[in-house]
């Protein structure tokens, strides 16, 4: 990924339109001296575009706390056990909070469980877990589903049938977004799911489906859990350049492409799935470390966005200087502080640095 490759203004940053929704149930710690937190990340999927931001975000929001010595990351493909051992060896080295973006909402408990009976501090990030005593830092999955459907929705005319597209069967995320979506799609009788594929959020599965499943007239709408461009890339051999309406997230490639083809008739519904939501559960981390009350949930809530609608708003996130995949959303209010060049640099305290600041 270009994450850390490129460099912009920091004037680039703009604000998400993203909402904080705060829980009821607390949770608190004690006070600890500033610059001495040691921040610990269980990351179960490398390599992913969406994931590396995530950790950049972390550790770029660490480095301007002033209150983080160290950030320990842990990230590999791991399967459950793996993922529970990299969880039990992060405990082994004295961490005071942990980061887990989680395969399983459950697979993790009892090693999560140990981190909390050692006084760890347990965040969990974008996939939620069932773990008791733990902080949830997350986009609200089941509202990205509903509002997608929604817009999706509209924009076919309350009429039509469906491919949807989901993300990674048993993934927290996944199944949080199925029960908004279909919640919403159930107030709209003549709309129908004809067609519901799983892509793993892999780029290349999602295009070999889109490749082998759109055929003319066959449907009038897709929904996808954040594959998205390479759906209208295919629309426009197996479509012939006919384009229907398409759910997606705040990728960079997508946003593009519901730009460049508004003219043609595409309609482009981006629903934000900020990637630097890493950087709200640092903060997050440190608010319980330092004796602060934190909700037991913190959701950001997403609004689909359209060209026809939203047009400024989608000009300003685009970043030329990404990736196709890359999650261009650059900063949350009142959770990052970051500058663009700051996330792209991606040092934590401890990294080595060539000694430039923004």
């Amino acid at each position: 990924m270009k994450l850390g490759s490129k460099r912009i203004k920091a004037g680039l940053a703009v604000a998400s339109s993203i909402a904080l929704v705060m829980g009821v149930t607390v949770i608190a710690a004690p006070a600890q001296a500033a610059a001495t937190y040691k921040i610990g990340v269980s990351n179960s999927w490398a390599g992913n575009s969406w994931r590396e931001t995530m950790v950049c975000a972390i550790k770029a929001e660490a480095t301007l706390s002033g209150k983080v010595k160290e950030v320990k990351v842990l990230s590999r493909n791991a399967t459950d056990a793996e993922q529970s051992a990299d969880i039990r060896s992060l405990i082994s080295s004295g961490v005071n909070a942990i980061i887990v973006n989680s395969g399983s909402p459950t697979a993790n408990n009892t090693a999560i469980a140990e981190a909390v009976a050692a006084g760890i501090k347990v965040i969990a990030v974008d996939n939620a877990v069932t773990a008791p005593n733990t902080t949830l830092v997350s986009n609200d999955q089941v509202e990205y589903g509903r509002a997608g459907a929604a817009a999706l929705a509209k924009a076919m005319g309350n009429k039509g049938n469906i491919l949807y597209m989901r993300g990674a069967s048993g993934a927290g995320a996944d199944t949080d977004r199925d029960a908004g979506f279909k919640a919403e799609i159930k107030k709209y009788p003549k709309i129908k799911v004809t067609k519901e594929v799983f892509t793993n959020w892999d780029w290349a599965t999602g295009g070999t489906l889109a490749n082998q499943l759109l055929v003319p007239g066959k449907f009038q709408g897709v929904w996808t859990s954040g594959i998205d461009y390479n759906i209208v890339t295919a629309m426009t051999t197996k479509l012939k350049g006919k384009y229907i309406p398409v759910v997606g997230a705040d990728n960079n490639e997508f946003m593009k492409l519901t730009k460049s083809l508004a003219p043609k008739g595409f309609v482009g519904i981006v629903v934000p799935n900020p990637a630097i939501v890493g950087g709200a559960a640092l903060k997050v981390a440190v608010d319980l470390l330092d004796g602060k009350t934190v909700a037991a949930k913190n959701l950001l809530t997403p609004k689909a966005l359209t060209y026809k609608a939203n047009k400024a708003e989608i000009d300003a996130r685009i970043v030329a200087s990404q990736e196709a995949t890359f999650s261009a959303t650059l900063s949350l209010p009142g959770y990052t502080t970051f500058t663009p060049t700051q996330l792209f640099r991606c040092k934590a305290p401890q990294d080595s640095d060539d000694g430039a600041r923004s």
